[in-house]
Order: structure tokens, then C-alpha cells, then sequence
């Protein structure tokens, strides 16, 4: 199917690409097969009416390190959306301050969302009230298992949303933060 502008897409409206926000997503590189490189691609194919989407994709050792590889034709082409923009720039290990630095100077997002075991991004967390100043940070969560990963209450906590995969995520964030921080979990509309 191919959709016009103002057509109904998952429930959401088709936005035209100057009315669509700019996500900044840090996880697996959407081309890979882990299971968070699996879920981003999900994600990204699944919201890409409603924003634009630039992604640090995460590695172990990226064949592809440093290029900017524009997918926006491709990804409009299979969702039948216009005039997609989705650029992944591959990265080995899971980046720095210096490349979100970067990131940020040339694109400008509206939002960062991180996604996936918030300690393999620790240098994001040392830097939060810096990236904060431009543009909140949201924590997209698939942590599933119990008990309760209290060593995360930091990192909840200096996002300004944490999204939750499931309702047993939800549960697990929503305890964490309360224990550590008496308030309840935060969610960007």
C-alpha cells in the first residue's frame, strides 16, 4: 500500500516530513540480527509516518564503521511512506561523546532514544545533563528479568522518559524508580 500525507498508518496520521520530529536512536545497528537490532528495525519501521529517524548503529566490531548509509528510499519503498529520512551511521562498540557530539551538531534531534543495556552506554549517562541541554534523552527498555535490576536506578532516572516493551518491563522500571526515587515512571507523549 502506498500512503498519501493525512492517510491513517498504524493508527497515526502521515505526516509530511517537515511536521515529523528527529529521533536520534542509539541501539544495534537496525540491519543486523540481534534481537535489539531486530526490535529497532521493528520500531523504526513502524513509526517512520510520524518522525525521522537518524540511528548510531551499534556493533561489535562494524564492518561499516564511520559511513552515513541513507536508507530512506529503501524503507519508503517497502511502508509505502513518502519521503521517508533514516540514515544509520554504523559504529563499532556503542559509540562515545565525541560521535553524539557529532550526531547532534549535524542533525539536530528532537529526541534521543536509547535502546538496550543502558551499561554498555555509560558515557552517555557521564554526559546526560550536556545532552539534556539540547534535547531530552528517552530509555526504550526490553528488561524482562527479575529480580529488579536496581544497579539501572541511575540511568532511569536521567532520561526524561523511559518507555517499557512490555507490561512486566513496565512493572520492573516503574519499581526501580520508586524504590530509588519515590516518583513514578515518566512518559513522553
Amino acid at each position: 500500500m502506498v500512503y498519501k500525507i493525512g492517510d491513517i498508518r498504524n493508527g497515526l496520521e502521515v505526516l509530511a516530513p517537515n511536521k515529523r520530529k528527529k529521533i536520534l536512536l542509539l541501539s544495534d545497528d537496525m540491519r543486523m540480527s540481534s534481537g535489539i537490532a531486530t526490535m529497532s528495525k521493528e520500531f523504526v519501521m513502524g513509526l517512520v509516518h510520524q518522525y525521522s529517524f537518524i540511528q548510531l548503529g551499534a556493533a561489535v566490531n562494524h564492518p561499516e564503521k564511520g559511513k552515513q548509509l541513507d536508507l530512506s528510499e529503501d524503507i519508503s519503498k517497502s511502508t509505502g511512506v513518502p519521503d521517508v529520512l533514516c540514515h544509520v551511521i554504523p559504529w563499532s562498540g556503542y559509540g562515545d561523546a565525541n560521535i553524539l557530539r557529532q550526531l547532534m551538531m549535524k542533525y539536530q534531534p528532537d529526541l534521543i532514544i536509547h535502546f538496550t543495556d543502558p551499561r554498555y552506554w555509560k558515557w552517555l549517562y557521564e554526559m546526560e545533563s550536556e545532552v539534556r541541554e539540547n534535547c531530552p534523552i528517552a530509555f526504550y527498555t526490553i528488561w524482562d528479568d527479575l529480580p529488579d535490576p536496581m544497579y539501572n536506578d541511575d540511568y532511569y532516572a536521567s532520561c526524561d522518559g523511559n518507555f517499557a516493551i512490555s507490561r512486566q518491563t513496565y512493572g520492573i522500571v516503574n519499581r526501580v524508580v520508586d524504590k530509588s526515587y519515590n516518583k513514578e515512571i515518566n512518559i513522553i507523549n
